[in-house]
């Protein structure tokens, strides 16, 4: 019996001396520094969730857009994150200059760019009253946007309401391309594609766009882009300018109609056609307002085979009459003379 418990005393004392053994020599392990290894992984394979947060775009200190989201998660593994019931801010030199609601949005964080979904906008300036009006219009359009009629006192400021609408620190230009209407006092357009500084300022259309002044007799102006200069109240046609009005069909290089004046200024090689009729000019000027167009320097008129000239080209819009007008010459074709 004595030696069952000398035997038994002697196993234990080796059992401990190997665990002491294996204690001493065995490679230990950081614990915390194997946890960060673990929770590193996981961030690397699933996306990150936030309920509430806000984020920004800022480069050099300055700060270029701000957007708060009830829910958003984030894709490590694409740099994307998805964001939804979005409100925003675009600024300019550090003031709030554009507001926006949206119900869905995506921020390429390696771009630097940002995409939204049936966004609502408006002047950071406009007065709530303002907004919830033209939150209520219905225009029938996916995307619709509204300038102010003139710059001066901006009145409700710009809105717009866009099926789709992407920025990127790039370029720092809002991008809509799926189809607009635009409005701005008596011009009314449409086109496939807008490009716009986020204050509105400077607005271009392009893709097939068309332009209504309803201002006087109904014109219509085509050409491969729009430029519409909301501070001063100018919008710009450029290449293959096309002007319809009363059936007398205009071309030009190059047009601007002030908005001011009511006038559109043309000028590169303007021809006027209607019937027999056909006038030609190096600059011409269109008087919406008063329904009638100067065409001068160089002008000509072509009619069943005669040309006069003179110091101006005459236009009756309204009543679609032509006339010479100041010193004026006619070059008859000799078979004419001969009748």
């Amino acid at each position: 019996m004595e030696f069952l418990k000398r035997f038994s005393l002697f196993i234990f004392c080796v059992f401990i001396l190997i665990l002491f053994v294996w204690a001493l020599y065995a490679p230990k392990q950081d614990v915390t520094k194997q946890l960060a290894k673990t929770i590193e992984e996981q961030k690397d394979r699933l996306d990150l969730l936030y309920k509430g947060v806000t984020f920004q775009e800022t480069l050099n200190g300055v700060k270029y857009w701000e957007i708060k989201a009830k829910s958003s998660s984030i894709n490590r593994s694409t740099s994307i994150a998805s964001l939804e019931g979005t409100e925003g801010t675009f600024f300019e030199k550090g003031l709030p200059t554009l507001k926006f609601v949206s119900p869905a949005a995506s921020w390429f964080m390696d771009k630097k760019e940002i995409k939204l979904k049936k966004v609502i906008g408006y002047d950071a300036k406009s007065d709530q009253k303002d907004i919830e009006e033209l939150k209520a219009q219905d225009h029938n359009v996916p995307s619709y946007f509204e300038l102010p009629g003139s710059y001066k006192g901006r009145g409700k400021g710009f809105f717009f309401k866009s099926e789709n609408l992407s920025w990127n620190i790039k370029d720092k230009q809002l991008v809509c391309d799926n189809g607009l209407w635009l409005k701005k006092g008596e011009i009314a357009g449409l086109a496939r594609k807008l490009t716009s500084d986020v204050a509105m300022e400077k607005v271009r259309i392009s893709g097939d766009p068309k332009i209504n002044i309803s201002n006087g007799v109904p014109a219509m102006l085509r050409a491969k882009e729009f430029e519409v200069d909301s501070v001063r109240n100018i919008l710009t046609a450029k290449d293959g300018v096309s002007l319809n009005a009363n059936d007398i069909k205009i071309a030009a290089s190059q047009a601007a109609y002030e908005q001011d004046s009511g006038n559109i200024k043309l000028a590169g090689g303007v021809a006027v056609n209607y019937k027999n009729y056909k006038a030609t000019s190096s600059t011409a000027l269109y008087s919406v307002k008063n329904e009638n167009m100067v065409l001068s320097k160089d002008a000509k008129l072509f009619r069943d085979g005669s040309t006069l000239s003179g110091q101006e080209i005459f236009v009756d819009i309204k009543t679609r009459a032509f006339s010479v007008r100041g010193k004026s010459k006619i070059v008859v074709p000799e078979k004419e003379l001969n009748k």
